[in-house]
């Protein structure tokens, strides 16, 4: 069963092999009856919330909420506080054959208001935006590499990803635009700081300050695309204290300048 006719507004939108994703606003007070799609799909919640009704159950989303939606489940939305901007990914299963293995990966709901995966998709919706070339092929591998994640969570042995490094990366998603050191974010989660070092690596793929660096930088894109803050105020507030050493971070992780960065994504300004 396709999903009816909805009542958004499309800021953007891309398809890929066997994926369509599309950046949209639903309006405060508007709602979507009970409905299905025909494949599997994966929404990621920029601004605003919304309730989601599915299997007896009442889902709150808000703001970085990341939630995976089976085929053919069928659910009611209402958003019902304030506008709601969200990424939509739709995927059709059988026309991407790098996506068929993790079939069963996107057979069952989950929700995500934290942690690696909504770190992937957020980087997804960076790359989602981006105006260059490359941009298509990043957002695929992205999309792969987190759908590979949750897979990995789904045959990974209880205790596969140790509690405290999963509580050192809540420290940073936190508290990412803070001043910590190795040994605090050690010491709060129990840990040597070379177990923390070594650990946090092996499990996330990059050193703890490469992961909060990271953090920093994505806070400081979403400002960019929903503020008009100057330059100096938004490294400042993403935990720069040197704006030149902020673009040139910038630029390695985006590919671009803040300035450009902005102009491209918000350019009615």
């Amino acid at each position: 069963m396709a999903s009816p006719a909805i009542a958004r507004s499309e800021l953007r939108k891309a398809s890929l092999p066997g994926v369509v994703i599309t950046e949209g606003v639903h309006p405060a007070g508007s709602s979507i009856p009970w409905h299905a799609h025909d494949g599997a799909s994966i929404c990621l919640v920029l601004d605003g919330a919304f309730v989601e009704y599915s299997r007896g159950l009442a889902l709150d989303c808000r703001p970085s909420s990341l939630k995976f939606t089976p085929a053919g489940e069928r659910h009611w939305n209402r958003f019902h506080l304030a506008d709601v901007r969200g990424l939509l990914i739709e995927v059709d299963v059988e026309r991407h054959a790098s996506i068929a293995p993790f079939a069963r990966t996107l057979s069952e709901s989950r929700h995500f208001e934290r942690g690696p995966e909504l770190h992937l998709a957020r980087r997804l919706y960076g790359e989602f935006c981006a105006a260059d070339s490359a941009a298509p092929l990043a957002v695929e591998g992205l999309l792969l590499e987190l759908i590979a994640l949750v897979a990995r969570s789904d045959v990974m042995p209880r205790g596969g990803v140790p509690a405290w490094a999963q509580r050192a990366y809540d420290i940073l998603d936190a508290s990412y635009t803070a001043t910590l050191s190795l040994s605090a974010i050690a010491g709060e989660v129990g840990v040597h700081p070379a177990t923390l070092a070594r650990g946090f690596r092996r499990v996330y793929g990059c050193t703890v300050g490469e992961m909060q660096r990271q953090l920093r930088l994505d806070f400081a894109a979403r400002r960019l695309m929903l503020t008009d803050l100057p330059l100096g105020a938004i490294a400042q507030e993403a935990g720069f204290f040197d704006q030149s050493h902020f673009t040139h971070a910038f630029r390695r992780r985006f590919g671009t300048t803040p300035l450009r960065y902005r102009r491209v994504r918000r350019p009615e300004r």
